[in-house]
């Protein structure tokens, strides 16, 4: 996917346009049936792509005030400026400026005014969650989930394209940013199923640079009956510990677990056996350093 960007009234764009510029110039050209400039701003430069994020921040201000008046204005401009990115969103996420203003309306905007984001992204999610600048909306989108809506069924069409393809996300440097999203504030389904990618190849994962970040966000965010499940599987038998030792992520995962109250005791007996192999390297010495540490602080 190569982004475009252009059209739309952005060669004849002033560069030096306010967010109230930019509102008043939207809603005209809705009135007029023509093609405004906030695609072409979004995409100029650093300076005009914050002018639209602050035209969009000042809609939802006027969206959330109870004048009626007021009100229907601001749905109007909302419908007006949302517009000028259909056919876009996904070039918009490619970009370096408009990623922007797509991550300010998913912050920003309320969820009803959404559908026409998430519905541009809809058989795009995995190719966005592993996007350095897409992965963004998409983590944002998960918190408009639930909603029962029509735009908030179009971003759980989306995430559930992710979560299909959470067990090859969770490796994935971009992917695992959403994947978090999902477990800290997805619905719990969301959560559930994240935790099932994680476990289908859990010693794997925790040796991987990306997926032992995960697993170390699960096992302090989950439930402790998830927890412990996670940690029994991990240090369930020697080859699992001999493996996680031997390597350099999956020794960052026993040391977060040797740190924890409620786990280091299992890590203590879980290394035992491999005590001087440990000893032998300047990491291994480290983690029974810290698991000395944690037991010296117990007694205390």
């Amino acid at each position: 996917l190569a982004p475009r960007c252009g059209g739309g009234g952005a060669a004849a764009a002033p560069s030096d346009l306010g967010p109230m510029q930019i509102l008043a110039d939207a809603h005209q050209a809705a009135i007029e049936g023509r093609s405004g400039k906030v695609w072409g701003l979004a995409c100029r430069d650093r300076d005009s792509s914050f002018a639209v994020q602050g035209a969009f921040a000042t809609l939802a201000r006027a969206l959330n005030r109870s004048d009626v008046e007021r009100d229907c204005r601001a749905h109007f401009d909302a419908q007006a400026m949302l517009g000028e990115f259909q056919g876009h969103v996904v070039d918009a996420l490619q970009h370096p400026h408009a990623n922007h203003v797509i991550k300010q309306v998913l912050d920003v905007m309320p969820t009803e005014y959404l559908g026409l984001i998430a519905q541009e992204l809809v058989g795009h999610g995995v190719w966005a969650a592993k996007h350095r600048f897409a992965c963004r909306a998409v983590l944002r989108l998960a918190r408009h989930c639930g909603r029962g809506t029509w735009a908030s069924g179009c971003a759980e069409a989306v995430v559930d394209e992710v979560l299909q393809s959470a067990a090859d996300l969770c490796g994935d440097e971009f992917g695992k940013f959403v994947l978090e999203e999902l477990l800290e504030r997805g619905l719990p389904e969301h959560r559930r199923r994240v935790l099932e990618a994680l476990r289908a190849r859990l010693v794997r994962n925790a040796k991987h640079e990306h997926a032992s970040f995960l697993i170390q966000r699960a096992l302090r965010i989950c439930s402790t009956e998830d927890s412990m499940a996670i940690v029994n599987e991990l240090l369930g038998s020697q080859d699992a510990v001999q493996a996680l030792i031997r390597s350099q992520f999956g020794r960052y995962v026993l040391r977060d677990l040797a740190r924890s109250e409620g786990h280091a005791k299992s890590v203590r007996r879980a290394l035992v056996p491999f005590a001087a192999e440990l000893q032998a390297s300047k990491q291994g010495k480290r983690l029974l350093q810290d698991l000395v540490t944690d037991a010296s602080s117990a007694a205390k």
